[in-house]
């Protein structure tokens, strides 16, 4: 990892709710677990 470079963001975040009611998708699985799910996965993959 770097220190900071000029032009980089501390932080950041994307509302889509406009790109929810044009394409009428909303997620089913919360982060969490999709993050379980997406872990469990990689292991069983890649014998992690």
């Amino acid at each position: 990892m770097l220190p900071m470079q000029p032009g980089d963001v501390r932080a950041t975040y994307a509302d889509v709710s406009a790109l929810a009611e044009a394409v009428g998708y909303r997620p089913r699985v919360a982060l969490e677990e999709g993050m379980e799910r997406f872990v469990g996965w990689y292991r069983g993959y890649y014998g992690g």
